[in-house]
């Protein structure tokens, strides 16, 4: 119990080009990497210093903690900056960079004990865990929604620790649909300009349904790349054959 693969972590995020060319695109989740707002957000929604060595699960649990406090997340609909990782030509200097977990031998179960804090937080494992409370009030949920209402929106269940597929779908919009999340939710924006009213939404996300003939974006994506992979060798394959004939 507590152990840091028990938490919901974020995998790959999607880079599309967005379908929304007016405004920056709502979007369900926030981002540690590229965070900005006004200062009132760290105010009321600061960083917990309860959570030391906590790398993977920060930003599902400040997520669900901001959207309790009626905070929304929008994305800009063109890159602005990047984030190098340890991959490819970069990976052995990337992973001579000193981190701060190379102390948790000298703290022994403390990690554990700040993933305990956090699911227990965030609620994303149920049944709950006793965990470390101090300042709870402080570093904990909001008033304004519920974090069950997240779970229930966004396809979350605790209970079986699983989630529900497509959700970068609805929040992008499919191929050839004008609707996504930023389309379907922003008409139910407070009229005091404070966020969504989430009391006016019934939408609960569920894994699509695929037909025989259905293929998803990155299942489309691949095959075209195989294709092109593909005609790329074909074309060196002839351009050799042609050399050799011309000797």
């Amino acid at each position: 119990r507590g152990d840091p693969k028990e938490h919901i972590r974020f995998k790959i995020q999607p880079i599309n080009k967005p379908r929304i060319d007016d405004s920056p695109m709502l979007h369900p989740f926030w981002a540690a990497g590229f965070s900005f707002s006004r200062g009132h957000f760290l105010v009321n929604v600061p960083y917990d210093p309860y959570l030391p060595f906590v790398f993977q699960g920060e930003e599902i649990l400040q997520s669900i903690r901001a959207f309790t406090f009626g905070y929304d997340f929008y994305a800009p609909i063109r890159n602005v900056a990047f984030h190098i990782y340890a991959m490819k030509e970069n990976l052995e200097k990337r992973r001579n960079v000193h981190k701060f977990d190379e102390n948790e031998i000298i703290f022994p179960g403390v990690k554990k004990h700040s993933y305990l804090r956090l699911i227990g937080i965030s609620g994303t494992t149920r049944p709950a865990m006793d965990y470390f409370r101090l300042e709870e009030e402080k570093y904990g949920l909001g008033q304004v929604r519920t974090r069950e209402q997240f779970f229930q929106t966004f396809g979350i269940h605790p209970e079986t620790r699983t989630v529900e597929e497509g959700l970068c779908g609805f929040v992008q919009g499919s191929v050839g649909s004008k609707t996504s999340m930023h389309t379907q939710f922003t008409p139910h924006l407070r009229y005091d300009k404070m966020g969504i009213d989430y009391s006016r939404i019934d939408y609960r996300h569920r894994t699509p349904q695929r037909t025989e003939t259905q293929v998803s974006e990155k299942e489309l994506e691949y095959l075209r790349e195989r294709l092109r992979q593909s005609k790329t060798a074909a074309d060196e394959d002839e351009e050799a054959r042609e050399e050799e004939r011309s000797k």
